[in-house]
C-alpha cells in the first residue's frame, strides 16, 4: 500500500521533532556536565588559605602589631607554603621585620626577627586579658606546648568531699609557656617550665582565678583545626566506675568566649 503525502510529510515533521528533541536533551546534557567539569576545575584552581598580611607599606624594623597586618584569603596555588596562617599569629605578635613588606603581602617566616623578646601586651588582642596558670605536673608536660598553641581546660575539685573533674574552658589560646613568647624557627625543644601564660576575656580570667583557689587546672591540647565546641560534663569516681554502660553524667554549665 502506497503512503499517502500527507502521511509521509506527518511522519517527517514528526521524525524531526524527535530527533530535534534529542538534540536538545543531549545539548543540555553535555552542557551541564562541562559546568560541572569547570565548576570543580576552579574550585580546584582557586582554592584558598587564610594568611597573615602587611595591612600597609611596613618598612624593615616595624614591629608587628594588630594594627598594621590583616588577614586575607589568597589562592593557595599562588600563597608561599610557609606564609603564616592566621593561627599563628601568637607566634609572631610583636616581633620585628628583617625586611620592607608591602601592602598585602604575605608575612613569612625569613621576615621576621628571631627573637622571643617580644612584649606580651602586643600579643593580646583588644578586650582580652593575660592571665598565667601553674601547670599540673610541669615535669611532664614540659616542652610539649608551645606559644600559639590552643588548649581546653579542666578543673579538678573536692565536692562535698569527691573529687570531681569539670570542663572549665575551652579553645583557649597560650601567648606564653614559662618566659617564652614565641616559638623558635629551628622548633628545638623548650627549656621546662611550670606556668602558661593564656590569652582570655575577663569574665574568663575571674574563672580561672576562682578554679586555681579551689582546686587544680589541668589543660588538654587541640589540634590546630579543631573548633569544635566541648559538651558540658562532671566526671566522678561514681561515673568511672559505676555508671551503667550508655548512661550520661548531668550536664554542667560550660562557658566559651565568656559569654554566660
Amino acid at each position: 500500500m502506497m503512503m499517502t503525502p500527507l502521511k509521509r510529510g506527518v511522519l517527517l515533521v514528526t521524525g524531526a521533532l524527535l530527533a530535534g528533541g534529542a538534540g536538545v536533551w543531549f545539548g543540555d546534557r553535555h552542557l551541564e556536565q562541562r559546568a560541572r567539569a569547570v565548576e570543580a576545575e576552579l574550585r580546584s584552581t582557586h582554592a584558598t588559605r587564610a594568611v597573615i598580611v602587611a595591612g600597609a607599606d611596613l618598612p624593615k624594623g616595624s614591629r608587628l602589631t594588630p594594627d598594621r597586618v590583616a588577614v586575607r584569603e589568597m589562592p593557595v596555588r599562588f600563597v608561599h607554603e610557609h606564609a603564616f596562617a592566621d593561627s599563628a599569629w601568637a607566634r609572631i605578635a610583636g616581633r620585628t621585620l628583617t625586611h620592607d613588606l608591602s601592602a598585602g603581602r604575605a608575612i613569612l617566616p625569613v621576615h621576621v626577627t628571631d627573637s622571643d623578646r617580644a612584649r606580651l601586651a602586643d600579643q593580646i588582642t583588644p578586650g582580652d586579658r593575660a592571665i598565667t596558670i601553674p601547670v599540673s605536673g610541669g615535669a611532664e608536660i614540659a616542652g610539649l606546648l608551645s606559644p600559639g598553641d590552643r588548649v581546653d581546660l579542666l578543673l579538678t575539685h573536692r565536692d562535698d568531699g569527691e573529687r570531681t573533674t569539670l570542663p572549665l574552658l575551652a579553645d583557649i589560646p597560650i601567648l606564653a609557656t614559662g618566659a617564652r613568647l614565641a616559638v623558635p624557627r629551628d622548633n628545638t625543644r623548650q627549656p621546662g617550665y611550670d606556668d602558661l601564660t593564656l590569652a582570655v576575656s575577663p569574665v574568663e580570667a575571674a574563672r580561672i582565678t576562682q578554679a586555681v583557689a579551689i582546686g587544680s587546672i589541668h589543660v588538654v591540647l587541640r589540634a590546630d583545626r579543631d573548633n569544635a565546641p566541648v559538651d558540658g560534663y562532671r566526671i566522678d569516681t561514681a561515673a568511672i566506675t559505676h555508671a551503667p554502660s550508655g548512661d550520661t553524667p548531668p550536664a554542667v554549665e560550660l562557658i566559651i568566649g565568656g559569654e554566660p
